[in-house]
This record gives structure tokens, sequence and C-alpha cells, in this order.
């Protein structure tokens, strides 16, 4: 502002004024409008500031407006939490959230016809949307239990033009209590919308013409935000090339015999194979780069059993292209198996610790809570052909030794259980619908050798007869049977060691040697051929015994661990497991794609 000039020596000296008559002629009368008119000018350009201080736009002012059993302004203790949370990983980048407390903010929120119009009233650039509705799952459990699983989009829009772009929040959490669960999956969901939505922001022209201004302060502001994004974008990219080179990798190993059908981070364990495909159990994990820890975290996603056709490569489950899952939960405990004859999975379901099932499902995602237990430990289901038991082994508590035990799948009763004092279970095998064979040790033997057993279930009394004996100091485990239930293949250790193959009308065995060892067998549809897991350079690999001849040939010579061999229903292809490291979380993670590779004819 210029100053004022001061007087000079050539300024004129003012006129003398004549002697006054009165006081009213040194005091004047004064008008007053003016006066009241400038203050009211001073009182209105106050308000018009505090008002346009709270309602001018600001593009880095951003409302959060997720519903979550209601608004955060309309008393939602869980919808609060979540923009608490969010508000605070947005204010730590630099941002503005708009914050209760302020009588001005909840009248605006409160007096808005919806939330757009209430973040243009409080004078915000962006609004961040959801409606979360979570599907309330309340699982059979004595003192109650309560899981959320949730699944929605979420939608950025800049307010002066109204463009949106859209993300989604997925996440489950569960408590006995269904306002703890609430307030868990309130807290998953905050870093989810971060993750969602940040990128577009940054990106957004209003955003960046401040990032690429002048303006030292607003620059300063963002710097958090501006080192969080490229972190991320960096991190992201790691994560994606370190996955994708693990996986070419794995299979330039193969030498182009094995196709991977599974995504290159995924963890899937195959359940078995049917008429044109195959059962698998997911649990997906996908990375994000966290406000918190200012690193890659990992997200996990509810894991699934599904079927998926073999001539098609998989997507992740949160792929908008994944097929629907068969069953969708917390978690399922040791492996799922498939009906040999049919389209259902029998699993254990684990409730979060508090309970585990024996569970049921088809593939018109059909399920049956079979049985529910607070106290016992089901692992290792297998589903009779037919479906109409479900044998299991059975820990009274962690870590216990496992007892053998069926149940029926209608009832959930127990009609056959098994308990050794010797501990000596070494697997078991549906022979048919009714049939149960298993390896162990009789209580009453005077040595230790393994017999084959087979109780008729279906049958009262109960009878467990011993048809075949091994040899003294052989063991045999991981019994298979054939589709017809006439022959039994069982991995013999000893003197002889290899693959047996036991007729299963004389009993009598052949015991093919296999270089390496072997674990898994599996035969094909025929029974003409045995797939099995043996050792290998670095890892294990796939192998196929050709019953006929005693030939051996190796179907996989990578460095990962080659597992859990099942033939094809057309009997061409073996599919398996491929297990290896997790590249970007190797302490933490193990990754297992399904892959197939072909049998000669």
């Amino acid at each position: 502002m210029e100053a004022p000039r001061p007087p000079t020596d050539a300024q004129p000296p003012a006129p003398e004024a004549d002697p006054p008559e009165s006081l009213e002629a040194i005091v004047p009368k004064r008008r007053l409008w003016p006066v009241f008119a400038v203050l009211g000018l001073a009182i209105a350009a106050a308000g018009t500031l505090a008002f346009r201080s709270l309602t001018a736009t600001d593009p880095l002012r951003i409302l959060v407006a997720i519903d979550l059993d209601g608004y955060w302004w309309e008393g939602s203790l869980p919808a609060a939490r979540l923009a608490d949370e969010l508000g605070g990983q947005l204010a730590e980048l630099g941002f503005d959230p708009v914050k209760g407390g302020d009588p001005r903010v909840m009248k605006a929120l409160e007096g808005a016809e919806d939330p757009k119009q209430a973040a243009k009233a409080l004078g915000a650039g962006f609004i961040i949307e959801a409606r979360i509705a979570p599907e309330i799952v309340e699982h059979p459990v004595k003192e109650g239990y309560f899981e959320l699983r949730a699944d929605a989009p979420v939608t950025l829009t800049f307010l002066d033009k109204g463009t949106s772009t859209e993300g989604r929040l997925r996440g489950y959490a569960g408590s006995t209590k269904k306002d703890q669960a609430m307030a868990l999956l309130a807290n998953s969901m905050a870093s989810q919308a971060l993750d969602a939505v940040i990128a577009q922001l940054m990106d957004h022209p209003s955003v960046r013409e401040i990032t690429e201004g002048s303006d030292i302060k607003l620059l300063e502001r963002l710097a958090s935000a501006r080192r969080f994004v490229k972190d991320r974008a960096a991190n992201l990219d790691r994560a994606a090339g370190a996955y994708a080179a693990r996986a070419k990798e794995v299979e330039a190993e193969e030498q182009g015999r094995v196709t991977f059908l599974s995504p290159p981070a995924a963890e899937d364990l195959l359940v078995g194979t049917a008429e044109g495909g195959y059962f698998v159990k997911t649990a997906d994990v996908s990375v994000f780069h966290s406000v918190k820890s200012k690193d890659l975290a990992r997200r996990e996603a509810l894991e699934t059993v599904e079927w998926r056709p073999l001539d098609r490569q998989a997507v992740p489950t949160t792929d908008p292209a994944a097929v629907k899952p068969m069953w969708r939960g917390y978690h399922v405990y040791s492996y799922p198996s498939s009906q040999r004859d049919g389209d259902r999975v029998a699993l254990v379901e684990d409730f979060f610790g508090w309970a585990k099932t024996i569970t049921i499902v088809d593939r018109s995602g059909q399920n049956k809570r079979v049985r529910v237990d607070p106290e016992h430990r089901f692992v290792d289901p297998k589903l009779a052909p037919g479906g109409r038991f479900v044998a299991v082994y059975d820990r009274p508590e962690a870590g216990a030794e496992a007892d053998l035990m069926v149940v029926d799948a209608e009832s959930g009763k127990e009609v056959f259980g098994l308990h050794t004092e010797n501990q000596s279970l070494g697997g078991f095998a549906w022979l048919d619908g009714t049939r149960l064979l298993f390896v162990y040790v009789p209580d009453a033997a005077e040595d230790d050798v393994r017999h084959l057993a087979v109780v008729d279930v279906s049958k009262q009394p109960l009878s467990i007869e011993r048809p075949f004996r091994a040899r003294p100091g052989e063991d045999l485990r991981n019994p298979a049977a054939s589709r017809d239930g006439t022959k039994i293949v069982c991995v013999v250790d000893g003197d002889e060691p290899g693959i047996a193959v036991i007729d299963a009308t004389t009993w009598r065995r052949k015991v093919y040697p296999v270089d390496g060892g072997a674990s898994w067998p599996a035969f094909s549809p025929d029974a003409a051929r045995v797939a099995f897991e043996t050792r290998g350079a670095g890892g294990t690999d796939i192998a196929v015994l050709a019953l006929a001849t005693g030939e051996v040939k190796r179907l996989t010579v990578g460095s990962g661990q080659e597992r859990a061999p099942w033939f094809s229903a057309d009997g061409k292809r073996v599919v398996f497991e491929v297990r290896y490291r997790d590249p970007v979380f190797p302490q933490k993670r193990s990754l297992s794609r399904i892959a197939s590779a072909a049998v000669e004819p």
C-alpha cells in the first residue's frame, strides 16, 4: 500500500478560522447511517468469509460417506469407526477429511437430501461413497458366533463435474458379538477404501494442479501423499513383476510339458477331478501398499471351494470373471475331498477357531453342515461313493493323536469309531459306498505289524476284518482304491520299498520298485496306471507307473514341490499341485498352483 505523503514547506498555510459563535459550530451534527452501513458491511464480510471458508470448494477436502449400518453423522458407530480410520489416513497424507463436532458441519450433513448435496454445501472437492450391507452368517456355536461378509463397490466422485471412478471393497470379520464383528469389519474396510481410491485421487486434474504447481505450502502439505502414491505404484509393480518372473521361471523348468491352470500368485489346493474338470480349494491373497507400514501388505479373501473346467485358465476369486464358488467361508481345515462318482465335496469348516464342522457341498452351491463340534478337530474328510457316509480323522483336542470316525451324511451321527492305543493309523480310503479300508496296527497285536483292515459301516453289529498283513518291519501308508474298488494301492517301505498294488478279492500284492520313493498314489480311471509323487532334483516330481510293464515315467522335472496327483476323468492327463515360495512374502506364504501334464497312451 502507498505511504501517505508528508507535508512540504511549499504547502501554503491554512487560513485562520473565524472565532466560533457556539459549541455547535465546533462539533457539527454527525450523520450516523454511514457508520452503521460500514459496520454492517464489515460484519457481512466476516460472515461471508467464514461461510466461504466452510463451503468454498476445496480439492483437498473430502467427505467420507460410507454407509455401514447407516452413515457416521446418523449415529452409526461402525460407520464412524470406518470414517475415523479412513479420515485419519487421508489426513496423514495431507488431505482435509470432513469431521463432525462442528455444529455447522452437522447441520449441513443432517439437512441435506443426500451425501453429495451435503458435500457440496461443505465445500468438499471429493466424496468417497459406498453402501456396505454385509451378509450376516450366524454360526451354530453354543455361545453364538457372527460372521460378516462384505462385497460392495466404492466410488470417488469429483463434485465440481460429477465425474466418478469405482473400486471394490471385500472383506470379512467374525466375533461372538455382532457389534464387535461390525467394528472389526469397519477397521478392515478403511485400508481397502484408501487403496481403492488413492491413485485416482492423486491423478485427478484438480489435485495434479496442486502437485504440479508452485505453492510451496500446498506442495509441502501433499508431500506425504505424493511419496505414498509413488512408493505404492513402484511396490505394486515390483510385486506383479516378481510373481510373473517367478511363474515364468517355474514354467520354463518344465520344458513345455506342463500346463499351468492357476494364476501366478494363487494358493490353490487340488481336491479331486471329475468329468471335464477338477475341484479346488482356494485361499486368494491380494497385495496392497499400507499407509501404516509404508510397505506391501497382504489382504486375504474368503476361502472357496470351486469347480473349474480343465481346459480353461483360472483367475483369482476376486476377479469379476471368476467362476461362482460352490462354497465360501473363513477357513477350510485340512484337505477337502470330492466324491469319486459324483459332484459333491466334503470339507472341514473352521469357525474362526471356535468350532469345526463336517460340511458337504455340491456344484450347485447347496451345502449341509453334517456335524458341528466346538471341541473336536476333524481332519482329512473323505466322502464315500454315493455320498452316504463321511470318514474323518478325529482329534479330541489340538495336538492330540487322531482317531478314525465315520458319520452318517444325513443325520451326522457317528456310525463307526476306532481308537488305537498305539496310534498307528496310516491312512484310509473307501472301497465302495459302505466299506472303509484303513491301515493300522491292532491294539491286541503282539508285534507292530501293520494290517489293511476293512469295515462295512452299514452292517450291525460292526465287524473289522483284517484280510491283509504286511511283512515284519514293513510300513504301509497312503492307501487308495480304484474306481471299482477291486484294487488297492499303497506306499510300502522296508526291505522291498516302492508301490504295492493289492488285489481286493484275493488280497495278493505286487510291489513295484520306485527310485526316489513314492507318496500320494492315485489310480487312473481304468486302474492300469498309478500316478504318484517322487523325489526329484531340488524338490518333488510327478511320475506315472504303468502296471502292465512296471515302467515309470516322470511327467515333471521342475525345482518346485509337485504333489497330490489325480488323473483326469478321461485318463489322458494328470492334474497336480506345484508349490514354491512366495517371491513377495517368502517368510509368510507358499504359492500353490494347479497344473496338468499329458499322459502318453
